[in-house]
C-alpha cells in the first residue's frame, strides 16, 4: 500500500476513537492534506486551536513515531493531484447527484479502510468457529441489525442453524441460552450499545464463541469478546444513520459469507436446493 493510501485509512480509521482536541488536528488534516504538509507542528496546533502536543498525539495514534513522520506521509499524499479524501461531508444544500458522489467516496474509502483494518488471523479465526458451530446467533442493534439479519439470511440459505436478535430483550433471551459449541457474532459500530455488549457477555458466561464487529478497538464490546474484526466509518452530520459503517459491516460479512462457503463441504448443495425451491414458487407464480 502506498504510503499517501496508508496516511488516508489509517485517519479514517481514527476518527471513532480519537480524543476532541486529536479531533481538531485530524480536522485540519483533513480538509487540505497537502496543505497540512506545509505547516510546522506549531502552525499546526495553531491552526487547529489545540497544542504541539495534542498534534504529536495524533501522529503517535496514526502509527508514526512523530510528527515529521506524519507530515513525510502527509506530504507524499499531496504529491498527488487529487481532491482532498475526506471531502465528503454533505451540507444540507448539496443536489441529490452530489450527495451520490460524496457518499460513493465515502462509503468506498470505509471499505477500503476496513479491508486493511481487518485482521487474516482472527478472520480465518472466526471463520473456522462458524464453520464447527452447532447454531449462530447473530445480535445487532439499530442499523447493525440490518447487518445481523443479512448474516443471518445468508447462513441460514446453505444450511446453518442460526438466527438474529435486533431488539436488547431478544438478544439476552437468545444468548441466555447459547451453550458451548454454538456462535454469536455481535455487530456495533461504537462497540458501546449497553443491550449488545451484555448478550455477549450472557454469551460468555454460556462458553459460546463470540465475536465483535466493531470501529471501537477500545470499547466494551471488544474487550468482552473473543475475537474482533475491526471495521473503519465514522458517524456524524448527515451519516448519522450509520451508513459508512454499515457498508463496512456488511463487506466483513460477506468475507466471512465466502470463508464459510469455501470450508462447508455441504454449502454448495444446501445453496442449490435453497435457489431451486425459490425458483420454482417464482415458476408456478408465473403460470
Amino acid at each position: 500500500m502506498a504510503e499517501g493510501e496508508d496516511v488516508r485509512t489509517r485517519l479514517l480509521a481514527a476518527i471513532p476513537r480519537l480524543t476532541p482536541s486529536a479531533l481538531k488536528v485530524a480536522r485540519v488534516i483533513q480538509h487540505n492534506p497537502s496543505g497540512a504538509a506545509q505547516l510546522t507542528v506549531n502552525q499546526l496546533a495553531q491552526r487547529s486551536a489545540t497544542s504541539t502536543s495534542a498534534v504529536v498525539r495524533l501522529a503517535k495514534m496514526l502509527g508514526y513515531e512523530g510528527y515529521p513522520q506524519l507530515r513525510l506521509a502527509l506530504a507524499a499524499t499531496g504529491a498527488e493531484d487529487r481532491a482532498p479524501v475526506f471531502a465528503t461531508d454533505i451540507d444540507a444544500d448539496d443536489a441529490l447527484s452530489k450527495v451520490l458522489h460524496k457518499l460513493t467516496a465515502f462509503e468506498t474509502e470505509g471499505m477500503l479502510a476496513t479491508a486493511e483494518l481487518a485482521d487474516p488471523a482472527t478472520m480465518e479465526a472466526v471463520v473456522d468457529a462458524l464453520v464447527g458451530a452447532r447454531r449462530v446467533q447473530l445480535i445487532g442493534i439499530g442499523a447493525s441489525g440490518l447487518v445481523a439479519m443479512d448474516m443471518a439470511q445468508k447462513l441460514t440459505r446453505i444450511g446453518m442453524w442460526c438466527g438474529a436478535c435486533t431488539s436488547e430483550d431478544d438478544a439476552l433471551v437468545q444468548a441466555s441460552l447459547l451453550e458451548a459449541g454454538d456462535v454469536a457474532v455481535a455487530f456495533s459500530h461504537s462497540g458501546e450499545t449497553a443491550g449488545v455488549v451484555d448478550a455477549v457477555l450472557r454469551a460468555v458466561s454460556a462458553e459460546a464463541t463470540t465475536v465483535a464487529v466493531t470501529a471501537g478497538a477500545q470499547s466494551k464490546l471488544a474487550r468482552s469478546a473473543a475475537h474482533t474484526v475491526l471495521v473503519a466509518g465514522r458517524e456524524d452530520g448527515f451519516r448519522s444513520a450509520a451508513m459508512a459503517s454499515r457498508m463496512s459491516q456488511l463487506l466483513v460479512v460477506d468475507a466471512l459469507y465466502v470463508g464459510v462457503l469455501q470450508h462447508t463441504p455441504s454449502a454448495p448443495a444446501a445453496l442449490r436446493r435453497t435457489y431451486d425451491a425459490v425458483a420454482d414458487r417464482r415458476t408456478k407464480e408465473v403460470r
